[in-house]
């Protein structure tokens, strides 16, 4: 993890499922030596209407999503972002499989070595009974603008692995994210 390309992924979508919904936001935050080097963020449009509860909840809108580029037009910057990095997120399957189905879509299949925050915060934190992001988040009053949006969510994961990296000692973390990962 210390020495590792990262890139810390988050994702807006129109509903639960890779294969009957799309992405309408992500954010990608590229690490390399343990600095963010870059960072992208773009609504996307679905090109499907947006349910209402999912605009309640990020506050994103039809209205901005008809003005935002498909998947399509975002995905050479995605791929640099990700390319060479072990993609990291909250519950990294729902994420990791969107982003698959989006490139799958514009064929352009992708694959990358994955890490959950989820399952290293429970590895980490087992005295804790919860490990979703609202729950780090009040864990260690991290401030957030807009939560439930993709970059300032993705932006938690990165000061998450800051604080996993003040707590414990370098070699327990490194084991602790080998073992995930592979």
């Amino acid at each position: 993890m210390f020495n590792q390309n990262l890139a810390i992924v988050d994702i807006e979508t129109t509903g639960m499922s890779a294969v009957r919904n799309r992405i309408i936001e992500i954010a990608v935050i590229r690490v390399e030596k343990n600095k963010i080097v870059d960072k992208f963020n773009s609504l996307i449009n679905p090109e499907v209407s947006l349910p209402y509860f999912i605009s309640y909840l990020t506050g994103i809108t039809e209205d901005e999503l008809d003005k935002a580029p498909v998947f399509g037009d975002v995905s050479k910057k995605v791929n640099k972002l990700l390319k060479g990095a072990t993609f990291v997120a909250h519950n990294v399957w729902f994420d990791y499989s969107f982003i698959q189905s989006e490139m799958d879509h514009i064929n352009n299949p992708f694959e990358s070595k994955k890490c959950c925050t989820v399952r290293l915060s429970r590895c980490l934190y087992p005295e804790h009974r919860s490990h979703s992001l609202q729950s780090i988040i009040s864990r260690y009053d991290f401030a957030t603008k807009r939560r439930h949006r993709a970059y300032d969510d993705a932006f938690i994961l990165w000061k998450f692995l800051q604080k996993i990296k003040k707590e414990f000692p370098k070699e327990y973390v490194q084991e602790t994210w080998e073992r995930l990962i592979g």
